[in-house]
């Protein structure tokens, strides 16, 4: 069984193609959207997804999220005594999703297809797939996000011959991508990025300007405290998709804080922001040589584009209403759950072909910082390419290839990805020539190989960065050891939940309000432990009701 993950900053998704159809599959609250965060409890086991995300208020020091962010890098995230990588925090994401995936489809899941942000580069890739095989799973097949979005929309419109622009903005990247469909192909025209924006930022911005308002900074403050902070800002970025201004108000020691923050200052906090978002629209825009698009065109993927302000400020753009028409939260799943289905050969999607692009340029460093393209941005996959070189002096004994990715002429304001050591004759008459072959395959993983053409000697190298560079040995060493980690039970997730959404609520009340919440949980802990299975739902649903009513009066 292949199943695909939309592998999300904020929240992760799992689907399947079967019968015909594609079927996302539900956690054990029935819900899709699984949070991307990883706690600790106070047993020290691993807590994934609803219940931990309760815990980012309560117990900051044991609970991580937005680690998608440090992927390939050597970054660590500490929870509690335990420092981790990015890619073995998502391991734990991967290894919840299948779980659920396997109770709900009663069969085991040999391999899954995982969707990555458009402008991941190598060792945000191959991490990746690492983090698969930390969580006991085989991830032969990567997806761009916004080329799985393309491939869910296919499936979904009847007209054959379209082109979309797909905007895929969620909680902490950016990518667009100019999409053409006819006959049985998906083909990816052009696309644009920026890793380091997303909804996250919308939500910090608030953060900014509520710290500002009641001079306070973040370094003065407790990470709980900032964390109540970050909660009401997300809130209230919401609210102002439906109201003009809204009341944002914190609670801590006592003390009560608050922000009357309107949608029009709203836009204006964001707008660093958004001259980033039109930035990456002109770009894919240029590269596909589009000089007019119409807002029928737009397809919107990801939490972030349901925001008014990004609806509003890309009718800005264009000049025309932008709006979202289908379900953005879902699209990618529903596109990694359709390429599953191609993979397995299935029914009539078993002749789609996704025809997918490097959407950045990959070259060398050649003598003045000088950068030398070798497969150009919006090349497609696979692409090889081959550009000849010569030594820079005479009697030179070796080459170094340093590998960069990027758009700027000096290497050095490119992103290094790597590089390779080659010896070459040493030759006090002619510069030594030598070719170097770039070969970029659908995973977005780089083999370079380097020819000596005087000897004919082969040298290749995929360019990894040490930071994620892992013999098997390794790997298997570091699976065992993450496994060995428990996750949560689906059984008993819905009654956790509820308690540390209790305790989220009780820190962020005052008074007689906290007496009241005290005794109710109380109530409620000793009613599920006498309670038959049959009337758990019912405990359940009517705390959770008790909990949102409290929720909706902070």
């Amino acid at each position: 069984m292949i199943v695909g993950i939309d592998l999300g900053t904020t929240n992760s998704l799992v689907g399947v193609y079967q019968d015909g159809q594609v079927k996302l599959i539900p956690n054990a609250f029935g819900e899709y959207l699984t949070p991307s965060v990883v706690a600790l409890d106070d047993n020290d086991e691993i807590i994934v997804g609803k219940i931990a995300k309760e815990r980012l208020v309560t117990h900051p020091d044991k609970t991580v999220s937005q680690f998608k962010r440090f992927m390939g890098t050597k970054h660590e995230l500490t929870i509690g005594n335990r420092a981790y990588k990015a890619e073995e925090l998502s391991s734990f994401i991967i290894r919840k999703l299948v779980d659920d995936a396997e109770t709900y489809l009663g069969e085991k899941v040999e391999e899954v297809i995982v969707s990555v942000p458009a402008y991941f580069n190598d060792a945000q890739r191959y991490a990746t797939k690492l983090a698969g095989k930390f969580a006991g799973v085989q991830i032969d097949r990567i997806i761009n996000e916004p080329s799985a979005a393309a491939l869910a929309k296919r499936s979904m419109v009847n007209q054959e011959d379209q082109s979309f622009i797909v905007v895929d903005f969620g909680g902490g990247t950016l990518d667009i991508s100019v999409v053409e469909l006819f006959d049985n192909i998906v083909e990816i025209v052009s696309i644009a990025g920026d890793n380091r924006l997303g909804g996250e930022d919308f939500t910090a911005a608030i953060a900014e300007e509520f710290l500002a308002s009641n001079q306070l900074t973040k370094d003065t403050i407790s990470r709980e405290f900032y964390s109540k902070i970050l909660v009401q800002a997300e809130k209230t970025k919401l609210e102002l998709n439906d109201k003009e201004e809204v009341k944002m108000t914190v609670l801590d020691q006592e003390q009560e804080y608050t922000l009357d923050l309107s949608y029009q200052r709203f836009y204006e906090l964001c707008q660093p922001l958004l001259a980033r978002v039109k930035a990456v629209l002109d770009r894919a825009l240029m590269d596909a040589r589009y000089s007019y698009v119409s807002s029928d065109n737009f397809v919107l993927v990801g939490g972030t584009s349901k925001l008014r302000l990004v609806q509003d400020f890309l009718s800005y753009c264009i000049n025309q209403m932008v709006q979202v028409s289908d379900d953005p939260d879902r699209m990618i799943a529903r596109g990694c759950a359709l390429l599953a289905g191609i993979k397995e050969r299935q029914g009539e999607i078993r002749d789609l072909l996704l025809s997918d692009i490097c959407p950045f340029t990959l070259g060398i460093e050649i003598v003045g910082d000088r950068f030398s393209p070798i497969i150009e941005r919006n090349s497609t996959l696979p692409a090889s390419r081959i550009e000849q070189y010569y030594t820079a002096e005479l009697g030179q004994s070796q080459v170094k290839i340093k590998v960069y990715q990027g758009e700027m002429m000096k290497a050095s304001q490119n992103l290094f990805l790597g590089e390779l050591e080659v010896p070459v004759p040493v030759n006090t008459r002619v510069n030594e020539s030598f070719t170097v072959r770039f070969t970029y395959d659908l995973n977005g993983i780089l083999d370079v190989e380097v020819k000596i053409d005087s000897t004919q000697e082969v040298f290749s190298h995929v360019i990894l960065q040490d930071s994620v560079t892992l013999t098997e040995k390794e790997i298997k060493a570091k699976q065992a050891e993450l496994t060995r980690y428990k996750i949560n039970a689906q059984e008993t997730e819905v009654y956790r939940f509820l308690i540390e959404k209790a305790n989220r609520v009780y820190s962020m009340l005052l008074g007689r309000r906290r007496d009241e919440l005290m005794a109710e949980t109380r109530r409620f802990e000793e009613e599920v432990s006498q309670a038959s299975v049959y009337h758990l739902p019912k405990l359940y649903q009517s705390f959770s009701n008790y909990l949102d009513f409290l929720e909706r009066g902070l």
